[in-house]
Parts: C-alpha cells; sequence; structure tokens
C-alpha cells in the first residue's frame, strides 16, 4: 500500500504513459538479455554456429561467479564456463557434465548430448571446477594450495547454483546427466540435491573402493569380455593383450625413448622414471582398449607380422623392423595424445579428486609379470610400488604429503542406493573395465539401472539392446513429457522473452485509475 505523498505521486501518472509501459515491458528479448540478469552472471558471450545445422536458435558462453568454498563464503570466488545451446523457455534442459574441461574449438559445432537431441532439448553444459577457465586465482599444479576446496560437495553445490539462476527463466523440464567421471557427478548430484533435476542419468559410473581399487584389472586378465564375447574368445583377446604386452617389452630398447621423455622431466616425482612411465603407459593401452574400441583385429594383424625374434640387438631391430613400426602405430593410434605433457597438465584436476575423493583403479600385474619372467624379463612395477601409483607417480613430496584420500563420498554414496527418492538411470557396459568399479547393485525403485553387453565405456542409449532402450525412454517420457501440476505451473518463472508480470499489473492499475476519474 502506498501512503501520504507517495499516493498521490502515482495517481498523477497518465493513463497512456502506464499503458506504454505496460507495451514496453512486453518486448521481445534475447536469452541473453534474460541470462545477463540473472544474479553471479559475470558475461555472456554469443557462439557463431557453423556448418549446415544450426541446432540451436541461440547458442552462448555463460560465466558464473560461484565460492571457492560453499561452507566458507569469505574465502573468495572463482568464475565458472557454462555452454547453453538454447531452444525455448518451455523445452526439456539437459544439463550435461563430462567433469572436465570445455573445448572452445567445440564451441560452434553441432554438439549436443543424444538427450537433448530426443528430447528436442536445451543443452547446458558445465565445466568442472578447478579445470582450464573455471579454476581460482592461484591454483598450481605444482603447489597444494586451494586444492582441498576441489570437493564433491563444492562441485555439487556449483551445478545446484547454475540451475537455480537458470530456472528463473527456463521453465521446461530438468534432466541431469553425465559419463564416467561426469556420470559420477551425476549420482553425486542427486545426493546432494534430489529435486534439481526432474531426471539423473549418469553413464558408466565408477565408484572406486579408494585409491588402489584392483578390480579393473583382475577382470582385465581373468574375466572383462565374457558376457559380450563368450567365455571362449573373450580369452583369446585377453591372451591377444597379453602377448601384445609381452612383444612390446621384448623390444622396449628400441619402443621406451618414443613413448618416454628425459630423466630430468621425472626429478619431482618420488618413484616416477623412463622405465615406470613406459610401463605404465603400455599397461594403460590396454586398459584402453577395453574401456573404448576394442579393436582387437588390428592387434591380431599385427601380432601375425613375421618374423619376430626374442631380443631387441642392433641387428635384430633391424630384421624386425616392420612388427616394431605396427606396434609404435597400433600404441599412437590407442593412445591419441594421451601422453601429451599439455594433456596431462589439463587433467591434473582429475588426479587430485580420485586420489583425495573419488577412487582410482590399482595396477595388477602380476599375469604380465609371471608371463615377462618366462622370457627373462623384469618390470620395474613391483607388487609394492603399483599400489597407489597415481599419487606416487603424478605428485612432489609436498603433494603426496597434503593430499590423503578422504571415504565420505564414497560412504554417502553406499548408503544413497538404498535412500535414494529421486528418478534415477544408470547405464552401463559390462565389457568396460569401468564397470567393475561401479556402485552396487540395489533394490531400491527408484534406481533403474541397465547394463549392456553390446558395448564398454562410450555406451549410449541409443546403441544399447532395443527391449532396454524402450523401457529408458518410457522412463524419460513420464518424467519429462507429462503435464506439470497447478502447483509446479504456479512456481514457473519462465517470461519466455517477456516479463509478464509487470505488464499486467500495469494494465490493471491503469484500469482501475481510469475508473477513478
Amino acid at each position: 500500500m502506498l501512503l501520504g505523498s507517495e499516493a498521490f505521486t502515482v495517481r498523477k501518472i497518465p493513463v497512456l504513459l502506464i499503458l506504454l509501459l505496460a507495451l514496453a515491458g512486453c518486448s521481445e528479448a534475447s536469452l541473453k538479455d534474460d541470462l545477463l540478469n540473472l544474479e553471479g552472471v559475470i558475461s555472456v558471450d554469443e557462439i557463431i554456429q557453423t556448418g549446415d545445422s544450426k541446432p540451436f536458435a541461440e547458442k552462448y558462453i555463460v560465466t558464473f561467479e560461484q565460492y571457492i568454498d560453499w561452507n566458507n563464503p569469505d574465502l573468495g570466488t572463482f568464475t565458472q564456463r557454462v555452454e547453453i545451446g538454447f531452444r525455448g523457455y518451455d523445452n526439456v534442459n539437459v544439463i550435461y557434465v563430462d567433469g572436465y574441461y570445455l573445448l572452445d574449438e567445440r564451441f560452434a559445432l553441432n554438439d549436443e548430448h543424444e538427450i537433448s537431441r530426443m528430447y528436442d532439448g536445451n543443452y547446458i553444459r558445465v565445466e568442472y571446477r578447478y579445470f582450464s577457465k573455471s579454476a581460482p586465482k592461484g591454483l598450481s599444479n605444482k603447489g597444494t594450495e586451494l586444492w582441498q576446496y576441489l570437493t564433491d560437495e563444492n562441485a555439487s553445490k556449483d551445478f545446484h547454483n547454475i540451475i537455480t539462476q537458470l530456472k528463473e527463466i527456463l521453465s521446461g523440464r530438468w534432466v541431469f546427466t553425465g559419463a564416467s567421471k561426469g556420470g559420477q557427478a551425476t549420482n553425486v548430484f542427486a545426493y546432494y540435491f534430489p529435486d534439481d533435476a526432474d531426471a539423473y542419468v549418469s553413464y558408466v559410473a565408477p565408484f572406486c573402493d579408494g585409491i588402489d581399487d584392483s578390480r579393473a584389472f583382475e577382470a582385465i586378465y581373468n574375466t572383462i569380455g565374457n558376457e559380450r564375447y563368450g567365455e571362449e574368445q573373450a580369452k583369446k583377446y585377453r591372451d591377444l593383450m597379453l602377448d601384445f604386452q609381452v612383444e612390446v617389452f621384448k623390444n622396449r630398447d628400441y619402443l621406451q625413448p618414443l613413448f618416454t621423455k628425459s630423466e630430468d622431466k621425472y626429478a619431482d616425482y618420488p618413484l616416477k622414471n623412463a622405465s615406470r612411465d613406459f610401463e605404465e603407459f603400455i599397461v594403460d593401452t590396454v586398459f584402453g582398449v577395453w574401456q573404448y574400441d576394442q579393436n582387437f583385429a588390428s592387434f591380431d594383424e599385427v601380432m601375425k607380422i613375421t618374423p619376430r625374434l626374442d631380443d631387441s640387438s642392433t641387428q635384430n631391430v633391424r630384421e624386425n623392423q616392420k612388427f616394431l613400426d605396427a606396434l609404435v602405430r597400433i600404441i599412437r593410434a590407442e593412445n591419441k595424445g594421451f601422453d601429451d605433457d599439455d594433456y596431462q597438465e589439463a587433467i591434473f584436476p582429475y588426479t587430485v579428486h580420485a586420489v583425495t575423493e573419488n577412487g582410482n583403479y590399482g595396477l595388477r600385474l602380476k599375469p604380465l609379470r609371471d608371463e615377462l619372467a618366462k622370457h627373462g624379463i623384469t618390470l620395474e612395477f613391483t607388487e609394492e610400488t603399483e599400489k597407489n601409483y597415481l599419487a606416487l607417480y603424478n605428485f612432489n613430496q609436498a603433494q603426496l604429503d597434503a593430499f590423503k584420500f578422504n571415504p565420505d563420498t564414497r560412504n554417502k554414496m553406499l548408503e544413497w542406493t538404498e535412500t535414494n527418492t529421486s528418478n534415477v538411470i544408470m547405464i552401463y557396459g559390462d565389457s568396460d573395465p569401468w564397470y567393475f568399479m561401479r556402485l552396487p547393485e540395489t533394490d531400491n525403485e527408484n534406481i533403474h539401472i541397465f547394463t549392456s553387453s553390446k558395448d564398454s565405456h562410450g555406451i549410449e542409449i541409443n546403441s544399447i539392446e532395443d527391449d532396454m532402450k524402450a523401457e529408458i525412454k518410457d522412463l524419460l517420457d513420464t518424467w519429462l513429457l507429462e503435464e506439470k501440476s497447478e502447483s509446479e505451473n504456479a512456481l514457473s518463472s519462465s517470461s519466455g522473452g517477456c516479463n509478464s508480470g509487470m505488464p499486467l499489473f500495469a494494465l490493471g492499475l491503469a484500469f482501475i485509475l481510469r475508473k477513478k476519474k
């Protein structure tokens, strides 16, 4: 209610002016204007889409200001990048997290998640805290300061703040999704904020038992592939990968210098050297083959090249050059730049988060060690040094002293599988090494788990068996397409580019004042 002189002033406002204000309130505004008005948005930069297909009406990189530690706002803030492909104010909103950094060179491309395609949705992709341009000032890969705030809880609160702000202008239903590290983040987010999304869809989400989870490598040497290929054929593939490693280490004098750096590159790390670096690289090559393309035919072709001798003297290297060249090609093809220094620097936050909260696989190389012993070859990796290798080979001594594993997230998630009330879908490929390091099965009726034998770590809804695909689609349709309740509609604040509250108020006020004349 307006009192005194304020009431008198309003009564003097011309009716025509109020009507003009009402019409101005309904003028078309772009999403960019709406985004810039959100609390905590620092900047909105337009992306010009390239190519024949331009699926989004508008596309932007939005920079949000976030707290370094949500439990201690006085510590300060950092900025976090969010890519938004916009189709409509009322469309389904798909927020995708892969747990890493955004690739600037992909912003202009038609690059979106399958669920946003399925539902003609808005596509929202978040750069994970501490990666690339979404990191606090002063953060260093060589230091220990600020890394203690790279936590699952803080990351979840980042996402919550982004969604809370975007809900001010986007009124459609919400899907939170991610794959691998992003799948793990999806499940964790459902734990912390079960009401933020209408559906949580995690793909190939690992949950390791600490930083030395043996289950992946036990599977790689004993059981992986049995469901997909049958026990007999899967064993042939496992044996092929073991034979490949043996041949590599027979010829390591030639191969190792091609894939490692000078010894001074390892000076800061307690147990890392060129030999151990090479061994890790080859072991991870096999892990990666199972994780992704399972391109066993290429390895089989290489292994059939003859002649090939047991030692690697200069003469024999020349005689086996064709075989060695083939080994080099296939190793490089399977790694595709993962040994690049810039890439390793870029994913350093993954290593910190794995060692402190999310866990990682431990190496279990006894089968390889036993096979090499038949040829008189010894690995630098021992049963002792292969444990906790991720920290020992990537951290300096100060970081080893500072970064310790905290099992709280793991324990919370084990409880969550029994108590979750959100709409959750988990999707796995059972020939993926990460599949063996996952949350346990649950009878919780709100968690729907789908495991396919058709794929591994790159699995998608569109690639799995038809019956599972149909069931997933039915669940998503129920959660995303059913009509909203009256209470949900009342809470909707979407304006569709027009702030409807002010124009209606102005028109009503004009009518009342006119009647009083």
